[in-house]
C-alpha cells in the first residue's frame, strides 16, 4: 500500500542532507539509503495506534522494527502498557523493539508475552542508548518506526545509517 494513499497521518518526508522538516507536521517518512524510517514525534495512543496501523500496512523488505520512547504514552490516563505491548506486535507487526523511557518495562514484558524473542526487545535508559543500540542493530531493507522520539535523535541515527550502510556496500 502506497503510504502517501493510506490516508494516514505521514504527509511529508526528507532524506538525510536536507533542513529536518518543520515541527509542525505530525510525522514524516524519512528516507535513508538501505531502510525506511517514519517519524512521529509524538506518542500518545492515538498517534500511536494510527503509526503502529501504518507501519503494518507499509511495504517492508525486511524487518519492521519499532524505536519507542513510551514516556507520553505511559503518562495518558487509563493506559494500559501491557495491552500496548501486545499491539506493537499484533497491530504493529513488530519483529523488534528498542523502548525508553516510562513504561518501557512493562511495554516490553508484554511484548515478549505475544511472541517477540527476548533478544529482539532491548529497554533502553534514554534516547541516545536507543539510537546507539538501533544504529548497530538495523539492516538494510528493515523499516523503522521512531515514536515517540525527538526530531534530532531520528535525524542522527538516519544520518549513522546511511554512513554505515554506503561503507557496508562499498566493502562488499
Amino acid at each position: 500500500m502506497p503510504l502517501l494513499d493510506s490516508g494516514l497521518l505521514f504527509p511529508g518526508s526528507f532524506s538525510v542532507g536536507l533542513p529536518l522538516p518543520v515541527s509542525a507536521e505530525p510525522a514524516v517518512l524519512v528516507t535513508v539509503a538501505g531502510a525506511t524510517m517514519l517519524h512521529t514525534p509524538c506518542c500518545t495512543p492515538a498517534c500511536a495506534e494510527t503509526a503502529l496501523k501504518a507501519l503494518r500496512g507499509f511495504r517492508a523488505v525486511a524487518r519492521r522494527v519499532v524505536w519507542c520512547n513510551s514516556s507520553e504514552l505511559a503518562a495518558a490516563p487509563r493506559v494500559d502498557l501491557r495491552a500496548w505491548g501486545r499491539k506493537l506486535v499484533e497491530l504493529g507487526g513488530v519483529q523488534m523493539a528498542v523502548l525508553s523511557g516510562g513504561g518501557a518495562r512493562e511495554i516490553a514484558i508484554a511484548a515478549r508475552d505475544a511472541g517477540l524473542p527476548i533478544g529482539r526487545v532491548v529497554v533502553c535508559p534514554d534516547e541516545v542508548t536507543a539510537r546507539n543500540v538501533l544504529g548497530d542493530s538495523l539492516n538494510p531493507g528493515d523499516t523503522l518506526l521512531a515514536l515517540g522520539i525527538s526530531a534530532d535523535n531520528c535525524y542522527k541515527l538516519a544520518t549513522r545509517l546511511e554512513s554505515r550502510f554506503e561503507r557496508e556496500l562499498v566493502m562488499n
